[in-house]
Formats: C-alpha cells, sequence, structure tokens
C-alpha cells in the first residue's frame, strides 16, 4: 500500500494548531486508501546540515542524531509516495525544526533524486489570517521543486499554495472552518495526485 507521510514543524507537540491540521490532512489522505503516517519533528533531535560531502557518497551522514539513526529508513522506504510539510509561522516563514530536516533532506537529491515525482503539499498556520502562511508555504514548496517533487495546492473550490490556517481565530483554530476544508482539501489532492 502507498503511504502518505505528514512532517509536522511544530516545537509545541500534542497542543500544536499546526498538529491538528495536520492529522485533517492525514486522515483526508486515509480516507482516500492510503497508509498515513506522522512524523513530529519535536520528538527527535536532528543536527544542522554541516555539508560534510559523506552523503555525495552514500545515503548516510556523519552526524549520528535521530535523522541519520531513525528517519532515513522511513523516508528512504519506497511505498512512500508524497508528504505533507506543516509548519506554524513565527517569524515569516517556516520553523527552524522543518528548516533543519529540509537542509538534511539534500541527501535524497544526492543519491539519484529518490524524492523526484513524490508528491508535495504545504500546510501552514499563522496567528492571524493573513500572516505569513503563503510565504512559509514558499519554503517548502522551493524545497520540494529542487528535489525534483511534484507540488500540488490544496485543489478547488479553494486552491490555494497550499492549506492555510488561522489559529488566532478568537473562537480557537477548530472554529476555522474555511482553513480546515483547505487542511482535508490539501489531503485529498495529496492523495489524488499520489495515486497516479
Amino acid at each position: 500500500m502507498s503511504k502518505i507521510i505528514g512532517i509536522c514543524g511544530s516545537p509545541n507537540g500534542k497542543k500544536s494548531t499546526t498538529l491538528f491540521a495536520l492529522q485533517k490532512a492525514l486522515e483526508a489522505c486515509a480516507n482516500a486508501g492510503f497508509e498515513t503516517e506522522l512524523i513530529e519533528l519535536c520528538q527527535y533531535k536532528i543536527a544542522g546540515c554541516i555539508d560534510c560531502s559523506t552523503c555525495k557518497k552514500e545515503l548516510n551522514c556523519s552526524q549520528k542524531d535521530d535523522f541519520t539513526e531513525q528517519l532515513i529508513p522511513i523516508l528512504a522506504d519506497a511505498s512512500v509516495s508524497g508528504f505533507i510539510f506543516a509548519s506554524p509561522v513565527y517569524f515569516g516563514g517556516i520553523t527552524g525544526q522543518l528548516k533543519t530536516f529540509l537542509d538534511r533532506t539534500v541527501m535524497f537529491r544526492r543519491n539519484g533524486f529518490l524524492f523526484a515525482n513524490k508528491v508535495a503539499g504545504a500546510l501552514t498556520v499563522g496567528r492571524s489570517r493573513h500572516g505569513g502562511q503563503e510565504l512559509a508555504a514558499m519554503d517548502v514548496i522551493h524545497a520540494a521543486l529542487i528535489h525534483g517533487m511534484v507540488v500540488v495546492s490544496d485543489a478547488a473550490p479553494t486552491s490555494h499554495f497550499g492549506a492555510n490556517l488561522w489559529s488566532g481565530i478568537p473562537e480557537g483554530l477548530e472554529s476555522d472552518a474555511v482553513g480546515i476544508e483547505t487542511a482535508i482539501n490539501l489531503g485529498i489532492n495529496v492523495a489524488r495526485h499520489a495515486g497516479k
């Protein structure tokens, strides 16, 4: 069975609004018949890339951290056909946790473009309705394109740069019906393209 992996870049664990939104997207993928897996980056110790060049020779890294020891095997699984990368917006872009993770994925590019043609979707959560979500989504999209991935939007009828949610809504993120719709639509669209 094909798998879609959700990568949550929030440092806030189970209380994260980004995690809540990502779970909505992954539920839509599961409803479309895909196996899903959630990776919460806050549960891993991942060092920044130091350009050691080890990964130019093999799918490995000189830094023996959680990325090397635990995440490489998950990400290299041939059954993975898509990813949803999720991040809150803290300072006009993705979190340091997600940026560090994306930098370390350079090894998949250097070892035969292993992410090429896999589907990528971006999900971002901002404190205000227009709090930099699209700018953060572009951080994800840039990295996905460098990998040769197939980047998808959240599709009609919303069709944005991905899922964009508002955590500062007075009633709480769970009441952001428009934003949640984009998360569900993103999951549906990632699944639709991954199925191809």
